[in-house]
């Protein structure tokens, strides 16, 4: 549901001889809008509605969101997410799209047993001032907090500088599904063309967890330079 150019969107229908109507602006289709004849590329985020017309009748109003990244980074993973948890593939934590609590939805990528290690390019030199990630606490489902979280820039994408830290305030007791948004305020802005993250997993569950002794997950959406 997230592209960086361009998106081919295909409607289908299992039934024959029917009309199939669309719209890409978020608007309610009715008889007279667009009919869909081939598939058709979309350059910009838009939310398109569909719907099914026959004889007399017609379906419910079927609804799909895609989103056009808000840049063109690239992602380097130094660690590897449970295939479970994706969020749609490496790119799905730089693809401008939050995740919410929720976290069976699928939007989130979840590390377990190891840390998280990812490093985002850029594409050329910038000015970086704000480092950021978005991570989740639900205890239950074995997924806790990192401890600490770490950020690093680099020119050249083999000497990196250590830019600050982050330490982790909400205990891993705290049974209260959340978002903790990690965001780091440099002191001093850098120029760097490669910003990597760092989060440290909190490792073995407790004793007093009903998992215990089992190994934690990190579970990460959306990393943001700005």
């Amino acid at each position: 549901k997230s592209f960086k150019n361009k998106q081919e969107i295909s409607i289908s229908c299992n039934l024959p001889n029917v009309n199939i109507v669309y719209t890409t602006n978020g608007s309610e289709p009715t008889k007279t809008s667009q009919l869909y004849f081939k598939p058709f590329n979309i350059d910009s985020s838009c939310t398109i509605k569909t719907k099914v017309y026959f004889e007399n009748d017609s379906s419910k109003t079927t609804v799909a969101r895609f989103y056009k990244m808000p840049h063109n980074w690239k992602l380097t993973l130094n660690c590897k997410y449970n295939p479970q948890y994706s969020a749609g593939g490496p790119e799905g934590i730089i693809d401008g799209i939050n995740g919410d609590v929720n976290w069976r939805k699928g939007e989130w990528q979840g590390y377990q047993s190891q840390d998280f290690e990812a490093i985002i390019d850029l594409g050329k030199e910038q000015t970086v001032s704000i480092v950021s990630g978005n991570y989740l606490q639900d205890t239950r489902a074995w997924i806790v907090l990192p401890t600490e979280i770490e950020y690093f820039v680099s020119k050249d994408g083999k000497k990196y500088t250590s830019v600050g830290k982050i330490s982790n305030p909400v205990p891993a007791s705290d049974y209260t599904p959340q978002i903790k948004k990690f965001e780091y305020h440099l002191p001093k802005t850098q120029n760097a063309r490669y910003v990597k993250f760092k989060a440290k997993n909190f490792g073995k569950l407790p004793d007093w967890h009903l998992g215990a002794g089992g190994d934690a997950f990190i579970f990460i959406d959306e990393i943001e330079v700005k």
